[in-house]
């Protein structure tokens, strides 16, 4: 296995675990305060980019082991193909909501992204981040 594979997927995992943090934070702060639209807005942002750098470690890990895949959805395929992921189908669903969410903006859409994001892509993104986490040793 190639070095700069190993060193290029860590690298990227830091990147992730710092959009990650703020997106806690971020949906923390929608707990809080649950209708302050700059709120939401940070927190659909964070999404955006923890699910952008999300796929994108995924993909990085994959190739450090061999496989070498590269849209969103055949990452996401092959991850859960590999244990990466757990929930195969959440995964495609945050994939076609942050596409949504980076085309279009209306207040019903951002308010049903939101719902999304604390209720059922949160569990997903933490169980990556404890998969990823348990291989940086």
């Amino acid at each position: 296995m190639n070095t700069q594979q190993d060193i290029r997927w860590k690298q990227r995992y830091e990147n992730l675990q710092s959009a990650y943090q703020r997106l806690q934070h971020a949906v923390q702060a929608n707990a809080q305060t649950p209708n302050n639209d700059l709120i939401q807005m940070a927190l659909i942002k964070a999404f955006e980019m923890t699910f952008e750098l999300s796929w994108k470690t995924m993909k990085d890990y994959l190739k450090y082991n061999g496989i070498d895949v590269k849209l969103p959805r055949e990452v996401i395929k092959q991850a859960f193909a590999n244990d990466i992921i757990i929930d195969g189908q959440l995964w495609i669903d945050m994939l076609e909501d942050r596409n949504l969410m980076a085309h279009t903006y209306d207040e019903s859409r951002a308010l049903k992204a939101v719902s999304h994001i604390c209720q059922r892509y949160m569990g997903g993104l933490e169980q990556l981040h404890q998969y990823l986490l348990a291989r940086l040793a």
